[in-house]
């Protein structure tokens, strides 16, 4: 909360619990800094809390996983289209005995054969090499 009171103009302290309008002011300058990413960064947090309260079944953690996967490659593909960003990631899950098939490795057009070519790993492999990591 006090990342978003910060964007309220300078010398306006808050102190206690934020009303509804100043939540209301906060949330409008939040959107108006990240015009066009703003709904996206809101589902991913809200993906990562999803995330933090999973006990779920393989299943349901199966879903969640596909469901951040895709999102993060349509992010990393749009910051690649819209603003020449270009990156790659690796994504797993951490329960040993319940994410053996939780793997995946993306990289955008100007990262493409990254991990293979600086650190000799296959998509596999990296994925195996992070598994043990994490």
């Amino acid at each position: 909360m006090e990342r978003e009171l910060a964007r309220l103009p300078k010398g306006e302290q808050i102190t206690g619990t934020p009303t509804a309008d100043i939540q209301k002011r906060c949330f409008t300058l939040f959107k108006a800094e990240y015009k066009d990413m703003y709904s996206t960064i809101l589902e991913t947090w809200k993906e990562a809390k999803e995330l933090e309260n999973m006990g779920g079944t393989l299943a349901q953690r199966q879903q969640v996983f596909d469901k951040s996967k895709k999102n993060l490659n349509h992010m990393f593909t749009a910051l690649s289209k819209a603003h020449g960003f270009e990156g790659a990631y690796l994504l797993a899950g951490r329960v040993v005995n319940q994410d053996g098939g939780l793997g995946h490795v993306f990289m955008t057009p100007g990262a493409e054969q990254f991990f293979a070519t600086r650190c000799r790993a296959g998509d596999d492999e990296i994925i195996g090499h992070f598994k043990v990591h994490i």
